[in-house]
């Protein structure tokens, strides 16, 4: 038990991850429930999105360990895993534990046709955890790699928008669009600070150092406004502009701060998603 507190305080602080799954279930009421807090039982769905995402953020991040096990070996040696912190086997047992988790709060939100609807998450999801079974090739093209994992947030939020019943049409699509540019805003700025290895080296694995820090924020300031965009379209209210426009001036003012571009990046994802509920 000590070793898992402990591995998930150091790869899965639990006060960041759920303000994320929280955000990630604010956002799908607002854009996809017809009228997310009137509506009879919306905390339970707002409870149980919440938890299927934390699980899927725990799953991801066992699997990651799976996948970039001899990355990390060599130019993050002191990561749990390698130094003997947690093994294999407690991680297999934690992941399996995410995907039971997981699975129980999708069945709970969607009977049998939310499962259903399901199985794309879970084919994307087996995907990358196998990088597509072409992991040489996305070695060498990191922004294929990006892109093809950041995929899998259209088929999450579709099933997200297809148990709170929101009806097959254009609206609910730019609402799926605009989730998945916004969360993919994020996971640019989750990997934006370089990277060291143990000997001081930046590491390519990072979007700051393969892209450089202009480019990175660049994609950052576009998702951003783009999901605020088709927030619109999808019916959110004014607000979520307003807010989307405040954070990129900010953004832009403050962008040679490596801290600042985490922080305001960071602060997008329930700051918006809490405008896309209003």
């Amino acid at each position: 038990m000590r070793s898992v507190l402990g591995y998930m305080q150091e790869r899965f602080p639990l006060p960041l991850v759920t303000l994320m799954s929280l955000s990630f279930a604010v956002l799908s009421l607002g854009l996809f429930a017809a009228a997310p807090i009137a509506t009879p039982g919306w905390w339970l769905q707002l409870v149980l999105l919440t938890l299927a995402y934390l699980a899927v953020l725990l799953r991801y991040r066992v699997t990651d360990e799976w996948k970039d096990f001899e990355h990390d070996r060599v130019v993050y040696p002191d990561r749990p895993l390698h130094r003997g912190a947690i093994t294999v086997r407690t991680l297999v047992l934690l992941g399996a534990a995410a995907l039971a988790v997981e699975l129980t709060a999708v069945a709970l939100l969607g009977g049998a046709p939310g499962l259903a609807a399901y199985l794309p998450v879970l084919l994307l999801s087996a995907l990358t955890a196998v990088e597509f079974f072409a992991k040489t090739v996305l070695e060498r093209r990191f922004t294929l790699s990006f892109l093809l994992h950041e995929m899998i947030y259209l088929p999450l939020f579709g099933w997200a928008a297809f148990v709170l019943g929101a009806p097959l049409d254009g609206a609910t699509l730019a609402g799926v669009v605009s989730a998945a540019l916004l969360f993919t805003a994020v996971e640019v700025v989750r990997k934006f600070e370089p990277r060291h290895d143990p000997r001081g080296a930046v590491v390519a694995d990072t979007y700051s150092a393969v892209w450089g820090r202009p480019r990175a924020i660049v994609v950052i300031v576009l998702s951003l406004l783009a999901s605020a965009a088709l927030a619109l379209v999808a019916g959110a209210g004014a607000p979520v502009v307003v807010a989307a426009l405040v954070i990129v001036a900010a953004l832009l003012v403050l962008r040679r701060s490596d801290r600042a571009v985490v922080l305001l990046g960071g602060a997008s994802l329930p700051v918006l998603a809490a405008a896309m509920l209003s």
